[in-house]
């Protein structure tokens, strides 16, 4: 079981979250950290420093890849920018069916989609000849309110964990 949020959370948006970073993250929890990453539901889906689910890239990192805004952007609203690897497709069956997900698997006569990103075990394999329609999705699999059970000092700790690289010396933790 997932560990809880000690709130009380809000609704963020991306200019309220920067403005609760302000001029940087200081003094930050890493142990707290590495607990909101798992009470936000991202270890389900995202690996950090060899833990955790596999349907969402590793974020380990993060920190050499994305600056403040963009890390704060993919959060808050992850249909924002959707990483060609990571997008969602919507395919449509001759009887009606429709199936969301991601492709993880294509042969000549079928291909096969995780359909519960939060569980990659969750597969479904449709034959070609059964898909009426196929199109990319342009909402991503992240669910976008992740961050609402979380207070300021929680969110702040997650994301001073995540651009740390699972370093407890990182400077945002003194």
């Amino acid at each position: 079981e997932l560990p809880k949020a000690k709130g009380p959370g809000q609704a963020w948006t991306a200019d309220t979250l920067l403005a609760a970073v302000g001029d940087g993250l200081k003094n930050r929890n890493f142990a707290n950290g590495q607990k909101m990453f798992a009470a936000a539901r991202c270890i389900v889906c995202h690996r950090f420093g060899g833990d955790g689910g596999a349907t969402g890239p590793d974020l380990t990192q993060t920190a050499g890849r994305f600056g403040m805004k963009d890390l704060v952007d993919a959060i808050v609203d992850p249909s924002k920018v959707i990483s060609d690897q990571y997008k969602a497709t919507v395919v449509q069956t001759t009887d009606g069916q429709v199936v969301t997900g991601r492709i993880v698997s294509e042969t000549g006569d079928s291909i096969t989609l995780v359909v519960d990103p939060e569980d990659s075990s969750k597969i479904k394999t449709i034959k070609r000849s059964d898909i009426e329609e196929m199109q990319t999705s342009t909402t991503s699999l992240m669910p976008k309110e992740l961050l609402l059970p979380l207070n300021e000092g929680e969110v702040l700790d997650l994301l001073a964990y995540i651009l740390s690289r699972g370093d407890k010396g990182h400077p945002s933790f003194k």
